[in-house]
């Protein structure tokens, strides 16, 4: 299995404990992000459905109450991100700024979509990856500040994410003309 011919292959002994499973279609999403770490993480978690959102933490038994703490439906990936009224006017804002015409979906077919235009190494796609990614952050860290009881956000998290994509895009030269387009 691991010899051929009398040489050793690791690799094939590799695949045969690990698998060969097929790889998940945003993984690309990972790659080349210039977002924070801690952005990129909780992108991570999201897409594995990971994420201690109160209807997965209610599942688990860890707390009694779902709801939503921006309105009253249950609180899940989807409706965090891309369903709660209060809350997906973020990412359009977001949107609007890198001046890309779409309303939010539905969490997979929201997912496909951005997959589909972060593909490649454009300008626009590396902007627009950057962009899902510290926004789903920064609605996470509002959640949280709610939830928490240090509800310090106002309503310029569309802002701190724009500064935060301005901040982490500026210095990497090819992405500093399209930036300056941007912000004109």
């Amino acid at each position: 299995m691991a010899s051929t011919g009398g040489s050793f292959q690791p690799r094939k002994i590799y695949n045969a404990l690990v698998g060969t499973e097929e790889k998940p279609a945003w993984r690309h999403l990972m790659f080349c992000n210039y977002a924070r770490p801690r952005a990129i993480f909780i992108l991570w978690l999201v897409c594995n459905g990971r994420l201690a959102t109160k209807e997965r933490l209610k599942r688990f038994g860890m707390i009694a109450d779902d709801c939503c703490m921006f309105c009253s439906e249950q609180e899940t990936i989807n409706h965090l991100f891309f369903g709660c009224a209060g809350l997906k006017g973020i990412w359009v804002k977001v949107l609007d700024w890198i001046q890309v015409t779409h309303s939010p979906l539905p969490w997979d077919r929201e997912m496909d979509w951005i997959v589909r235009n972060c593909k490649g190494k454009s300008w626009r796609a590396t902007l627009l990856k950057c962009a899902l990614t510290e926004s789903i952050y920064s609605i996470w860290r509002m959640r949280n500040e709610k939830v928490f009881g240090h509800d310090r956000y106002s309503g310029f998290i569309e802002k701190e994410i724009i500064d935060s994509l301005v901040y982490r895009l500026w210095n990497i030269k090819k992405y500093r003309s399209y930036l300056a387009s941007l912000m004109l």
